[in-house]
């Protein structure tokens, strides 16, 4: 099958292409962690936009990693790029006319056609200090631990707050040969006037491709929702997870504006039922797309400059992005994640029509079906449905007359700490001195 082409559909296959109207945004998801993980070769690179709020000296974070980092491995990065990641990814409310869904040209044809830790702590004798390290406004330290004990003693001597309930699971990861990066605050390198703490990017060689979510749990106030950006190389195509379900959403399919108040709330509701079905973690594959492009464009694509900012080796036309988005409880994410190529860079997206009368033949009405009898664009007049904004979902982006088109293409067993990210926000101690922090989007939390 050609790069793009067409879209397969319960009907009729369409292409992408079609006006963007809207997106469903991440404000919808309350708490949700961000990651990017770019992954060429057996080179990981992490970076992990904090969605910490409270006092900043009580900030905490812990990942355990198979290497120890030096201070070339680790750098903090524009929290700016997150939004840019999510307006470009997130999914979306397209419009179509009956000029748009039929062409005079033969559209098969188309489709046939490629485009420091503290001495004299508790454990001291336990925990070895590997590196010690600044990466903007944290102070890092990699640790190596015989026992669980010892490492919490360790972290806590030395403010790294952190529950006893994670005793049994760092247990495992020291047991498979883990070391740990962990990063505090320090006021005092905070630029001024900051709100929010910097995404931290860190890398590493490893030939295990994942991500460690079981630490996160621990403390989590009930259900979490976790966004993964994956950049890989172009012939590696979209990512999936191989340890959790892949859930089914109904997508492709007719919006009618006024069965929901904004289609940020119906696509909420959507995969919110779709997740209700599992019992276990599990993920739906919101976005992929190769080569830079985009269509409908609903954010600008990743720049060369965005790629590099997260460790990702090439230009844009040589990477594939992956937008994954899973949710789950505590009981419910027994595993870390991991993570595949799928050597697939066929594009897809969640994508969502504007319903009209007019396409009733095209399209089937979301959570209807097709309609018996209904509207086509063989009766349809010359009118354009309108494009007003369908719910405050967040109109704009790039030019919306955005055209169809293709981008360019360039062409062992799991040991114990498994795959590579535990975001872990530190015991609430009393404020030292209280800086209220807000979302790496700048938004008030």
């Amino acid at each position: 099958m050609p790069l793009l082409a067409l879209l397969t559909l319960a009907g009729p296959a369409h292409a992408f292409c079609g006006t963007y109207v809207g997106q469903a945004g991440t404000s919808l998801y309350n708490g949700a962690s961000q990651v990017v993980i770019s992954r060429q070769g057996t080179r990981t690179t992490l970076t992990l936009a904090n969605d910490y709020e409270g006092d900043a000296t009580a900030f905490a974070l812990l990942v355990p990693v198979p290497k120890v980092l030096g201070p070339d491995d680790v750098a903090v990065v524009d929290p700016a790029l997150f939004g840019r990641l999510d307006a470009y990814s997130g999914p979306r409310l397209v419009a179509y006319t009956c000029e748009q869904l039929h062409p005079a040209y033969d559209t098969a044809t188309m489709a046939d056609s490629d485009d420091g830790g503290a001495e004299g702590s508790p454990a001291e004798d336990s925990v070895t200090v590997e590196a010690s390290f600044t990466a903007g406004e944290y102070d890092i330290v990699v640790l190596s631990a015989e026992e669980s004990g010892g490492l919490l003693e360790w972290l806590d001597a030395n403010g790294y707050g952190v529950d006893d309930a994670a005793a049994a699971l760092l247990g495992e990861y020291i047991d498979g040969g883990a070391y740990f990066f962990a990063a505090k605050v320090a006021l005092e390198r905070l630029p001024d006037g900051a709100s929010y703490l910097s995404p931290l990017r860190f890398g590493y060689e490893s030939d295990v491709f994942g991500l460690p979510i079981r630490l996160g749990t621990l403390n989590s106030p009930g259900i979490q929702d976790l966004i993964v950006y994956a950049v890989n190389d172009y012939a590696s195509g979209s990512v999936g997870v191989s340890n959790y379900p892949e859930a089914t959403i109904e997508q492709e399919c007719m919006f009618r504006v006024g069965d929901y108040a904004t289609f940020g709330e119906f696509y909420g509701a959507q995969f919110a039922d779709a997740m209700a079905t599992q019992e276990r973690a599990s993920w739906v594959r919101e976005y992929a797309w190769g080569g830079g492009g985009c269509d409908p464009c609903s954010g600008e694509p990743p720049s060369d400059a965005d790629l590099a900012a997260v460790g990702f080796v090439g230009t844009s036309t040589d990477a594939f992005f992956t937008r994954l988005h899973l949710r789950y409880g505590a009981g419910a994410a027994d595993q870390d994640l991991v993570l595949y190529p799928s050597n697939d860079p066929t594009a897809s997206q969640v994508r969502y029509i504007q319903y009209a009368e007019e396409l009733e033949a095209d399209f089937p009405i979301c959570g209807v079906g097709f309609v018996t009898d209904g509207g086509s664009c063989d009766a349809a007049t010359d009118d354009v449905p309108p494009l007003g904004d369908p719910g405050g979902s967040g109109l704009g982006g790039p030019d919306p007359e955005c055209a169809c088109g293709t981008p360019s293409p360039t062409g062992a067993a799991l040991w114990a700490f498994a795959a590579m990210l535990a975001g872990f926000r530190g015991r609430r101690r009393p404020a030292r001195a209280p800086l209220p922090l807000k979302s790496h989007e700048g938004a008030p939390l």
